[in-house]
């Protein structure tokens, strides 16, 4: 199975690269999960991306997270870092933590359903087709962000997180299809004669502790199961199988979603994994105070962010061999964080200001960031200018004008703003 699954994961990327260069853009648009959440929850559009997510659904509740295992590249990414990772004799621990589960929904719910829902609920909804909108590259990153976000997300959160950590701990798709997951009628099941090797929890590629789930509930539970069948394909006894019950057969119970500390015991599978959990109260507020302090600095999506924001809150609570190391990195941590929140409240308390007409609080807090943020950002210096020209300061306003031409010479708030000032020298 698992040379089917590879070149299904191979095929995937092809036809990403071709969409990528051009092949049917004209045609089919931006074909990602975030559609679902942006043009469809939010307006009604239907688009390429909200099919795919529909056809996600869908088949989840069949075959379970089969698209996540065959078809998603970001997980094929993970998979080939582990990979790379076991030829350099390289074993990292895989984080047993409930973050895995209260993070991606949090992520979900925060930035892309709680959002939109609240824009469809005050704005109008229609159905509509639309299939060759929106731009494939509207939503992806630049080159330099883009490349971090495949080399952090997919690559160190796996060497310092474990097996597909971006999954198990960032990525809000995974979570948007755990509950079709959960009622999917294809599972892995136990098929008798287990003899406890371990295997296919070694194997797993999410890190699930598969041994444990079967011969508990007779199959795998795990809502983060994506159906690869490693651990079918070598069960050295075939005690696990791949197969259909009928959902009025099905004993689902929401206590078999919690397994607790029961899991990841066996001595045989014991030391793969590094429980994580009397520090993830600690571990969550750290996620969240960092993700939100670098989100949206330097372009940076929420992706990239949250999986920077997973890696260096995990490294806080781990002890380095030298103290002077202990000291050194706790203090950039703490450093970075009020540096980015500073930032971040500066940037949102001048925009408030400016939309609000208190035009000198709005230099105040802008000039803050101009002076402290090392990206120019030419919106900023326009709002700085603007402002300037309201209370009657047309020197500075022309002084900032001139940069703001200099960062986006045809940007259209820039032509507007000239115009202004040229009236107001006459």
């Amino acid at each position: 199975m698992q040379y089917y699954r590879v070149f299904s994961l191979i095929l995937v990327h092809i036809f990403i690269l071709l969409h990528v260069l051009g092949l049917g853009q004209n045609q089919i648009g931006s074909i990602d999960f975030q559609e679902f959440f942006h043009s469809f929850l939010k307006i009604g559009k239907i688009n390429a991306g909200v099919i795919l997510v529909f056809l996600a659904l869908f088949s989840t509740l069949v075959f379970g997270r089969f698209f996540c295992g065959w078809a998603c590249h970001f997980g094929a990414i993970q998979e080939f870092s582990w990979f790379i990772l076991q030829k350099l004799n390289i074993t990292p621990k895989t984080i047993n933590s409930r973050l895995v589960v209260i993070l991606p929904f949090f992520i979900l719910l925060h930035f892309y359903i709680i959002p939109n829902l609240d824009y469809a609920y005050h704005n109008p909804w229609s159905v509509e087709l639309e299939l060759n909108k929106p731009n494939i590259w509207k939503f992806l990153p630049g080159f330099v962000v883009g490349l971090l976000t495949f080399f952090i997300d997919g690559f160190l959160i796996v060497y310092l997180l474990g097996r597909k950590g971006f999954c198990r701990f960032i990525c809000p798709w995974g979570a948007f299809l755990k509950i079709p997951a959960a009622l999917s009628i294809f599972k892995i099941r136990h098929n008798n004669g287990c003899i406890e090797s371990g295997n296919c929890t070694k194997n797993c590629p999410i890190g699930i502790d598969v041994s444990y789930e079967i011969n508990k509930y007779n199959k795998v539970v795990n809502t983060n199961c994506t159906n690869c069948m490693i651990c079918t394909d070598g069960c050295p006894t075939k005690a696990l199988t791949y197969s259909y019950l009928s959902p009025i057969d099905e004993n689902l119970k929401l206590s078999d979603f919690i397994n607790g500390e029961n899991i990841y015991k066996d001595p045989k599978t014991k030391n793969l994994f590094l429980n994580f959990r009397s520090k993830d109260i600690s571990f969550l507020v750290l996620v969240l105070i960092f993700g939100f302090a670098v989100d949206g600095l330097f372009g940076m999506g929420h992706f990239l962010s949250f999986g920077i924001s997973a890696i260096l809150s995990f490294m806080f609570f781990q002890n380095f061999s030298k103290k002077i190391l202990n000291i050194f990195f706790k203090f950039t941590f703490s450093f970075i964080v009020i540096w980015a929140l500073s930032i971040k409240i500066s940037i949102n308390k001048g925009l408030d200001y400016y939309r609000n007409g208190d035009f000198e609080k709005s230099i105040k807090y802008l000039s803050f960031v101009i002076d402290y943020y090392p990206n120019k950002i030419g919106r900023y210096y326009v709002m700085i200018a603007d402002s300037y020209l309201e209370i009657g300061d047309l020197q500075r306003a022309i002084k900032f004008s001139k940069i703001a031409k200099s960062i986006n010479p045809d940007h259209q708030s820039v032509k507007q703003l000239l115009n202004k000032i040229s009236k107001n020298i006459k």
